[in-house]
């Protein structure tokens, strides 16, 4: 007996349509797990969101005790009216407030700020003393009334508002024309046999005092209000008077300014000494806010981001924003590495196998989780050079194996380099980052076009086809 040779596989007639070895493919295979690789970064990113859910609660928490974000408003002055709309049913009555603010008026904040830990979460609280000072002309409560109204002068008030009563920490010293007035939380009734409406004021909690003799005063008011109040991270004065000045000094170093009106002034601290001031005037056309009135919102004037003067106190973009504007990119960079990859594997005759690009890919949404872990708690830069360093470490020793050679090894960390320094670029300037981003995938592959230029995309296959 002969011994037979086993019987060769039967021929797949399909491997003459595909290439062995073909650049051409496998730079598709490479772009097809380059957009795959993204998907893991929608992992970190859902990891990001839970994590700023976590600060947000350590946020809430610290509220609870001192307060949270503050919001005040200066003096005003309220007088309740009394109207008969139908003269045919004078029984028929209806009630309402007239609301006038000072002429002029002027807020002074001293706001000391320090860190409290909460988990791995530092959260910026303050201590702040505030004094007002506003001057009022009764005339304008006259002048405000509707026709036919019946003021009620007994019950005419002097108000203040915070947004946060839990971080009041001392009883209002307030002051009018040189005599206490006393502060009560407002009241939803004024008097046992009135049914007066609540004064309007969403968002903002008001305590306020009787003005007596209100209505025989020809002389103008001055009223001096002294608070002092805790919160956390936010701290604004709304433009309480028709022409209003607000001066603001904290030991804080990097303060952000926010609200509907930007400080005119703002000075750093010098010689040492930690802190800032700032200075805003608003004047009555730029508030855009009647004098007086019929049952004004006071609210309108403490809105948030639209007439208050505010700061937040913050040390630097939360490293969770940092985060996942880099994980925007994230795509964009796992196809830069792939590419580079790529172009190894065609200048070094070496092969990468799919499964290698895999854990490059992966290496890479590593780098997003060990950014994010850092960042909460030494800061975004140091955080992304560890990343970087870990990442950039990794994969190019990795390059060095796979394509058995040490200089491979190294034109991947200069690569890779570049690449994680334009991460940071783009991070940091947010403005220019989309012409930045273009710029750099315009030159990718460009590079990768001049690289490939002599390449055999088809791998043989006109070889295969003349034998």
């Amino acid at each position: 007996m002969t011994d037979t040779p086993p019987a060769a596989p039967p021929a797949n007639p399909f491997t003459q349509f595909i290439p062995q070895r073909s650049a051409g493919l496998k730079l598709l295979l490479v772009c097809g797990l380059a957009l795959l690789m993204a998907i893991p970064a929608l992992f970190v990113f859902g990891i990001v969101q839970d994590r700023r859910m976590g600060a947000d609660r350590a946020l809430d928490e610290v509220s609870q005790a001192i307060g949270g974000a503050q919001s005040l408003l200066g003096p005003v002055l309220v007088l309740p009216y009394s109207r008969a709309p139908n003269p045919s049913r004078p029984n028929d009555v209806v009630y309402g407030t007239v609301i006038a603010f000072a002429e002029t008026g002027t807020a002074d904040a001293d706001v000391q700020v320090t860190e409290r830990k909460r988990g791995i979460h530092t959260i910026p609280v303050f201590d702040a003393q505030v004094t007002f000072e506003a001057t009022f002309d009764p005339g304008a409560l006259h002048a405000a009334l509707p026709e036919g109204a019946d003021p009620i002068w007994a019950d005419a008030r002097l108000y203040l508002g915070v947004s946060d009563t839990r971080g009041i920490r001392e009883a209002f010293r307030v002051t009018a024309n040189g005599k206490p007035v006393s502060m009560e939380p407002a009241p939803y009734r004024y008097s046992m046999d009135q049914s007066y409406q609540p004064v309007p004021s969403s968002g903002v909690k008001l305590a306020g005092g009787m003005i007596k003799d209100l209505d025989s005063l020809e002389a103008p008011l001055r009223v001096s209000a002294a608070l002092r109040l805790s919160g956390a991270e936010r701290f604004a004065v709304g433009p309480f008077a028709k022409d209003t000045s607000f001066t603001l000094k904290s030991n804080w170093d990097d303060p952000s300014f926010q609200g509907g009106k930007l400080p005119d002034t703002h000075t750093a601290s010098v010689k040492g000494v930690d802190g800032f001031t700032a200075s805003w005037r608003v004047p009555y056309l730029a508030r855009d806010i009647p004098g007086a009135g019929s049952n004004i919102d006071l609210a309108d004037v403490t809105e948030w981001n639209r007439r208050d003067m505010a700061v937040r106190f913050m040390k630097e973009v939360s490293p969770y924003q940092s985060v996942e504007r880099a994980l925007k990119y994230a795509a964009m960079f796992i196809g830069f590495v792939f590419l580079a990859w790529f172009l190894f594997e065609v200048t070094s005759g070496a092969r990468a196998h799919p499964a290698q690009y895999v854990l490059v890919g992966l290496a890479q949404s590593i780098f997003y989780i060990l950014l994010l872990a850092f960042a909460e708690r030494m800061g975004f830069d140091g955080a992304f050079l560890i990343a970087a360093v870990m990442t950039i470490g990794l994969i190019s020793a990795y390059a060095m194996s796979v394509f058995r050679s040490r200089a491979y090894g190294l034109r991947a960390l200069g690569i890779l380099t570049g690449i994680y320094g334009l991460i940071y670029v783009l991070m940091r300037a947010e403005s220019h980052a989309l012409l930045a981003g273009a710029l750099a995938s315009f030159a990718a592959i460009a590079l990768t076009m001049y690289m490939t230029r002599n390449v055999d995309w088809y791998g043989g296959r006109k070889a295969g086809a003349a034998a």
